[in-house]
């Protein structure tokens, strides 16, 4: 098997990488597989707690498809066992605990949704049950043994609890050490996650030692924020571009984020290539150099290529284009969409919150304070008051939901 040379590997791989510990191992790691025509392993490890993934979880999957273009072994360890513990980085307190079959129905969703991105085909699915389920209490102890509780309460999230008095249960010590023998079971040599997770992703370099495998180098990706531009994108804060998003969505909601974050954007979540982001990011910090709206370094234009590349990774070209069309004629030109949902209603009246909490599938608070802020209009006209009741008759009326979302409204 044949190789990219190490220059080429190490550009594709390292971009956008934040830390990695340590890269001169890594350079020999690659040139050692080079010369061998051996692949190096390389793992990332997902906790399947919850049923679909969204762009802030794809930086790290795509970093390991990074790897796999480069022809080495990508492993995407699903941790059935881990996830009915919990992983406590940066939790206040402790998690609930999951059930088996729960963790199994989260687990198909996310393969779907990865091969997405990554090569099924040459992609090594594990998960640590394998090897979990069938240790013994005596394991266990022994797993336990290889570390101390002074140790762990370096981390700075249990650290934390543990001043405030907050529970810590003795599971949650285990898992970075469990983590940490997930390496040493599949013998890897490189492991990736975000900086969040360094604590956990060094105690696997600690426990290949201890098991006498040659240390992996571990490879961390930076938190990308979320459609609000401070928090981390995530599904508790609400402001997340999710995998399974519609190409009309993903794209609308590539378009609202803050410029600030189009480059990074561009850097963790695509593969268009950084001669050209570097142009970009230069266009727009000289954007007073560019306010004709036909010039492609135009922000608006840089934030569309943005959000074609994104949706043509995960939904094709032809429906990136018809996303961007309708994007330019709902969002831009305040036009309605040719193509609306129709929803028949058995109710003759209702609210307009809960009209909107249901045919828009959010929450009553939510539809509540997108009417408040104007963000709900029915045949055009804003309905300021959540609580208006709303009359169902037989002939259609079109509501709108925030800036992209339409619906037909009758009675069944």
């Amino acid at each position: 098997m044949s190789f990219p040379d190490l220059e080429t590997q190490m550009r594709h791989i390292m971009r956008g990488v934040e830390e990695t510990i340590h890269e001169e191992e890594l350079r020999k790691m690659i040139t050692k597989s080079i010369e061998s025509k051996v692949p190096i392993r390389v793992k990332l490890g997902v906790d399947p707690t919850a049923s679909d993934i969204h762009l802030g979880h794809m930086v790290t999957i795509r970093k390991l498809k990074h790897f796999q273009d480069m022809g080495h072994v990508a492993i995407f360890l699903i941790g059935d066992f881990t996830a009915r513990i919990g992983d406590p980085t940066e939790r206040n307190e402790a998690r609930l605990r999951l059930t088996k079959e729960q963790v199994w129905d989260h687990a198909k969703n996310y393969t779907r949704q990865v091969f997405k991105i990554l090569d099924e085909q040459k992609t090594e699915i594990r998960n640590n049950g394998e090897w979990f389920d069938a240790m013994s209490f005596a394991d266990c102890l022994d797993l336990a043994y290889r570390s101390t509780v002074a140790r762990m309460l370096e981390r700075n999230d249990f650290e934390k609890r543990f001043k405030e008095g907050s529970p810590i249960s003795i599971t949650e010590f285990l898992y970075p050490l469990m983590q940490g023998y997930d390496s040493v079971a599949l013998k890897c040599h490189v492991e990736l996650g975000g900086t969040d997770q360094k604590f956990n992703l060094l105690s696997g370099r600690d426990m290949q030692i201890q098991f006498g495998q040659e240390p992996q180098v571990v490879m961390m990706t930076p938190l990308i924020e979320g459609l609000d531009g401070a928090k981390k994108m995530s599904k508790t804060e609400r402001n997340y571009i999710a995998v399974d998003d519609s190409p009309e969505d993903m794209f609308g909601k590539t378009m609202s984020i803050q410029d600030d974050l189009i480059v990074k954007y561009f850097t963790l979540l695509t593969d268009v290539n950084e001669r050209e982001v570097q142009q970009y990011g230069s266009a727009l910090g000289e954007v007073e150099k560019h306010q004709d709206a036909n010039d492609p370094l135009h922000p608006m234009s840089i934030k569309k290529a943005l959000a074609r590349s994104i949706v043509i990774e995960y939904h094709g070209i032809q429906e990136a284009r018809q996303a961007e069309e309708n994007f330019e004629k709902v969002v831009q030109r305040k036009e309605i969409p040719d193509e609306i949902p129709l929803v028949s209603m058995s109710e003759e009246s209702i609210a307009a919150y809960e009209l909107v909490a249901s045919v828009a599938q959010i929450s009553k608070a939510e539809a509540k304070r997108l009417a408040q802020q104007g963000g709900v209009k029915i045949d055009g006209e804003k309905v300021s008051d959540p609580a208006n009741v709303i009359s169902i008759g037989a002939n259609e009326m079109i509501l709108q939901v925030g800036k992209r979302k339409f619906f037909r409204i009758k009675r069944a």
